[in-house]
């Protein structure tokens, strides 16, 4: 039989293409510029997947209007003025034969119809298409001949299956087999060898057999009462009654009563369901004492009383209420706890989480020297990095050559963010080492940087994390040209690097700090200040850009960063270029207005701290002045970058806003609070000066001042940290701090908390963070955590709201480590301020006091001064005259050990022994080229025995010890085994007094008399009454107590008050008859009498 012929193929589908050219449709080319202009860059707003976009009409009109016959867009000005909509539709045509970039332009609704739905269809046409691509058709198995041989590979059961017949009776009971213990060694068939050579095992199907078992566990009633273990003080007052008002209406939860119809069906009527409830009529006796209360209610006088009850009682009020919102005694949570979640945060840990860490290889064997969060971006980090810091003390042999270091040395100083913790966003280019950073708080583009050798740089960020941050789309044929391009210039260095920011400007050289930027602050933008010192207030709206800057050569120099106000640099104007009227748009992208400052940057005016007259100057290491009145709202843009964007509100001040006192800290321990003036006219210098106005100075710290800030919350309280201690000090205390505290250990830095005024955190040279809470305990920290393996150099915190802030510490290593805050540290509440300013107002009252107690005193008492002085001075005396025999001590030592020398080499060898010396010699070197020894080797060889001999020493000198202390030994060997036959004499007190104790009596006792006199005197003159009151020491008790635990506190105290009832109160109940309705039993508590 014939086969049957094949069926031709298909027709191949015809290849869809769209058809664009239409009446209203146009073909014209654009230039990059217009492009960009009307937001349709190749790339970036349109990509060859989706080639057509809606364009804004008023762009183009725009542009027309600009370039007039020029625009490109000029020819379809007609068409598109009449056009009535206010997008116009436009697609970009791919053509890599051609070098313009050209587009279609739709000027009529039909024609921007017709272009989306071919658009569309293109678009659809594509995606079935590569669906296809990807997801193949499965076909029909087309048999080669191998199915036998797969199937043959299949196992099949051949094996027939077992019958078994089983007789038993029914129903069946089953005997549970009662199993025993055999032990496998003591018999002779214990083991079992399993073998697997030419032996086949086959698996037997079980078969299944289902039961059905039902168990039901045996119900069992049972009945708890609980009492409540707080009280419960319920009192309602009610006029509804008196009102005659409806229980029904009103919601109080009475039955309902319903009138019967005629039928007695219990259902009311249609008619009585539009008829009204009768009204009860006022019971008018009952209702005049409410009104009569309510009469007393609106005197002055009640008024008054009750306005003074509820000043006196507002802390038991508060904490009523604080107990009520932690706890709700009136409501049942077991049903709340069953069927809802449980969302709250719980605060059980006060431990910081690890985050991530930075670090880089350009910063190998470098410090951290400045680290500052962004302002206004989340999780953006500015760090620098420097041989040398501070915080760390190091001793070097040899000095290293700063020439060198300044040509061939690496300044890192780079832009991180938490998203990316392996490379950093950017890398900031800068002339030299830079010591300090800080980034202005009311421009985001703008950071700051004081370098090593005295000068200012500026960097500005505009659009430099954008440009990083984004991917460049390219089409496969750009792509292709790149990499063929790229391949052939391989040779060719890539000079352009856009993670690399260069220094936008740098100050002068002749007008900057002679020594190290060691600290920067910037001033409120509502205030200016001129170049003769004086501070103004802006109006209008205007705003400035003030910052201050400390260094080592012991001066401040304020500098005005605006190129507005800024008309002539050093002497000479700046010209303008007169060839180019306007700039070609591409050579402006990008280019920061504060380029023209480069190397002209000089400063405003230039404080010097230190006192007219005297050449000593302080070398500034911390600086602490009033911060900015800003506030930061969140304002999201469609950026995808993993960061919150914030804008800044700068508050409105007044002339009294102004605070000129800072806070200087030296590297030598020293502190001073200094102050400015300005000058009534132009002194004639480049820059003007002043020496600033010192009001005192405080030598309180034993190290260098590495810290001093202000707290965010209360701004006349400033935090100073440097060697061991860390002080507090007010604006309102002269000459000394308001609290100090010395640790054991060398603290590094400290940081004041964003969320709690009393809150601060402390980093220490054990790689320790300590954090204190001064409202709990002044005395120690709260809690300390290791976080380094090394000192701690710094410790920043997230100034932006996150909901777990971060805080960055950084190490001796070079890395930057971030944490992320307990949930404990973050809890804000308006009540800490005023607690922590009470609390500081309390010591500052108590230190003003003893101060002017003691000046009163000594001034009465001029002789105990005196007498003060005169041991200081003996002291003083006797330390001077230590000092003196140990020098002359010294220089005997060497003038002994100089004087044998000199004798050892005036000593006369005589010819004898020179010439035995001189055949010794002889003799060895003779026997080493004989015998071929190496004086190397030898010595090594004989190592081990000098070893050896080493340990003999050594084991000799033991024995000799163990042989002078054997009578000792053997001593303590009897008490310890026979400790009630020896008794061993008791061992003298230890004392200060001389053994001469009876000259010393006498002496003291002859002195009796007169030191009871005046003693006696001194006390009647000076009398001292203590302030004493229980109530205000039980109420710092409380506050103390609430401090310490935010909500155990009052459970313990109702804890306390319950166990107190319990123990020392009466119980007299008494049963009061209320109305026939209803009998109310109520308990009354007498408090037992107590003595104090």
């Amino acid at each position: 039989m014939a086969e049957a012929p094949p069926l031709p193929p298909k027709p191949r589908r015809k290849r869809f293409i769209p058809k664009y050219d239409v009446d209203g449709v146009h073909r014209i080319a654009i230039g990059e510029e217009t492009q960009i202009q009307i937001e349709m860059v190749m790339g970036q707003d349109i990509t060859p997947q989706s080639p057509w976009k809606l364009a804004s009409k008023a762009k183009i009109m725009e542009n027309i209007d600009v370039g007039g016959e020029l625009s490109e867009f000029f020819p379809l000005k007609a068409e598109l003025e009449a056009y009535t909509q206010n997008e116009v539709l436009m697609g970009f045509i791919e053509d890599d034969s051609n070098d313009l970039d050209e587009f279609y332009v739709c000027t009529t609704v039909e024609a921007r119809d017709h272009c989306k739905f071919q658009s569309e269809k293109f678009l659809k046409r594509q995606a079935k298409k590569l669906q296809k691509a990807v997801e193949k058709k499965p076909r029909p198995w087309k048999s080669l001949g191998s199915e036998i041989e797969i199937t043959e590979l299949i196992p099949i059961n051949t094996r027939p299956f077992l019958e078994l017949e089983i007789k038993t009776a029914f129903p069946t009971v089953y005997q549970p087999e009662k199993f025993s213990i055999r032990d496998s060694s003591s018999v002779r068939d214990g083991y079992l060898e399993l073998t697997p050579y030419r032996q086949k095992f086959n698996c037997v199907f079980q078969r299944r057999i289902d039961t059905g078992v039902q168990a039901n566990p045996a119900r069992k009633t049972r009945h708890a009462q609980t009492e409540l273990r707080y009280p419960q003080n319920v009192w309602t007052q009610s006029i509804a009654d008196a009102l005659g008002g409806n229980t029904t209406e009103a919601g109080g939860g009475g039955d309902t009563k319903t009138e019967k119809g005629a039928g007695g069906d219990g259902v009311a009527d249609d008619d009585d369901e539009d008829e009204k409830p009768e009204k009860e009529p006022i019971d008018e006796v009952a209702l005049k004492p409410f009104r009569d209360a309510e009469m007393r209610m609106r005197r002055a006088s009640y008024i008054k009383l009750m306005t003074n009850f509820m000043t006196t009682k507002d802390s038991e009020m508060d904490s009523i209420i604080a107990l009520n919102t932690v706890m709700d005694m009136y409501c049942n949570d077991y049903p709340n706890l069953v069927t809802q979640k449980a969302t709250g945060v719980v605060y059980d840990s006060m431990t910081f989480e690890d985050y991530v860490c930075f670090t880089d290889v350009r910063a190998k064997n470098k410090y951290v020297s400045s680290a500052v969060f962004h302002p206004m971006w989340t999780g953006i980090v500015a760090i620098s990095y420097a041989d040398a810091s501070p915080a760390v003390m190091n001793t070097l042999s040899t000095r290293p050559d700063p020439i060198k270091r300044a040509v061939y040395g690496l300044n890192p100083v780079m832009i991180w963010s938490h998203i990316d913790s392996l490379i950093p966003k950017l890398y900031l280019e800068s002339p030299r080492e830079v010591k300090v950073l800080s980034f202005c708080p009311f421009n985001e583009n703008i950071l700051i940087g004081g370098c090593i050798n005295g000068q200012v740089v500026v960097w500005d960020l505009t659009n430099k994390l954008e440009n990083v941050e984004k991917i460049e789309v390219l089409t496969e044929t750009r792509e292709k040209y790149r990499i063929a391009m790229n391949a052939h210039m391989g040779w060719m260095k890539r000079i352009s690097d856009k993670a690399v920011v260069p220094a936008t400007a740098l100050s002068n050289l002749m007008t900057n700090h002679y020594g190290a930027v060691t600290a920067i602050e910037w001033l409120s933008p509502n205030f200016f200040i001129s170049q003769t010192g004086h501070t103004e207030l802006l109006t209008d709206g205007k705003k400035s850009s003030i910052f201050f800057t400390g260094s080592e050569d012991g001066t401040i120099l304020i500098w005005n960063l605006s190129v507005e106000n800024v008309a002539v640099f050093g002497g000479k104007k700046v010209k303008k270029s007169l060839r180019i009227a306007k700039r070609p748009s591409g050579l402006l992208v990008d280019v920061s207005p504060f380029c023209v400052l480069d190397r002209v940057f000089q400063p405003t005016y230039k404080i010097i701290l230190g006192i007219t007259g005297q050449p000593d100057t302080l070398a500034l290491q911390s600086l602490a002045m009033t911060p900015c009145p800003i506030t930061y709202t969140y304002t999201p843009k469609p950026i995808a970058t993993g960061r919150k964007y914030f804008t800044c509100s700068i508050l409105p001040q007044k002339e009294e806003d102004l605070n000129t006192v800072m806070y200087c800290g030296s590297q030598h321990g020293e502190m001073r609070r200094i102050t400015w003036e300005g000058h009534a006219f132009n002194t004639g210098e480049v820059v003007n000066s002043e020496y600033c106005a010192m009001k005192y100075r405080c030598y309180i710290h034993d190290g260098i001042i590495t810290c001093s800030k202000k707290n965010p919350f209360l701004h006349h309280v400033t935090m100073t940290v440097g060697g061991k201690i860390i002080a507090i000090w007010s604006d309102k205390l002269m000459n000394r701090p308001l609290i100090w505290k010395k640790r054991p250990h060398r603290l590094t830095d400290a940081v004041w908390s964003l969320y709690k005024p009393s809150l601060l955190f402390i980093t220490t040279g054990e790689g320790n963070m300590e954090t204190w809470d001064l409202l709990l305990r002044s005395d120690l920290p709260i809690a300390v955590q290791t976080l380094s393996g090394t000192q701690l150099t710094g410790i920043n915190l997230h100034t932006l709201p996150l909901a777990k802030n971060i805080i960055g510490v950084s190490d001796s290593n070079g890395s930057f480590q971030m944490f992320l805050d307990p949930p404990i540290f973050m809890i804000e509440n308006e009540s800490y301020k005023a607690r922590f300013d009470s609390m500081l107002s309390r010591e500052l009252n108590v230190m003003q006091s003893f101060i002017s107690w003691q000046d009163n005193w000594l001034k009465q008492n001029p002789q105990v001064l005196l007498e003060i002085k005169r041991k200081e001075g003996a002291l003083l005396l006797e330390k001077e005259e230590q000092k003196r025999k140990a020098k002359e001590a010294e220089e005997k030592r060497l003038e002994e050990e100089a004087e044998a020398r000199r004798l050892a080499k005036q000593r006369i060898i005589g010819p004898a022994e020179r010439w035995t010396m001189i055949v010794n010699k002889l003799i060895e070197r003779t026997i080493a080229v004989k015998k071929r020894i190496n004086k190397a080797e030898l010595i090594e060889q004989e190592k081990p025995l000098r070893e050896l001999e080493a340990q003999r020493l050594e084991k000799e000198r033991r024995m000799l010890e163990i042989m002078k202390n054997q009578t000792n030994i053997f001593n303590d060997t009897v008490a310890i085994l026979f400790p009630e036959a020896i008794k061993k004499p008791p061992k003298p007190a230890k004392t200060y007094l001389p053994p001469d104790k009876g000259a010393v009596k006498r002496e003291y006792i002859e002195d009796y008399e007169y030191l009871k006199e005046s003693a006696m005197r001194t006390v009647k003159e000076n009398p001292y009454h203590a302030s004493f009151s229980w109530e205000a020491t039980l109420s710092e008790g409380k506050e103390r107590r609430e401090a310490l635990n935010t909500y155990e506190d009052y459970l313990n105290v109702h804890k306390a008050r319950l166990n107190f009832d319990v123990q020392d109160l009466t119980v007299r109940p008494q049963l009061k008859k209320e109305s026939n309705k209803e009998a109310v039993s109520t308990v009354e508590f007498s408090e037992a009498t107590t003595e104090t």
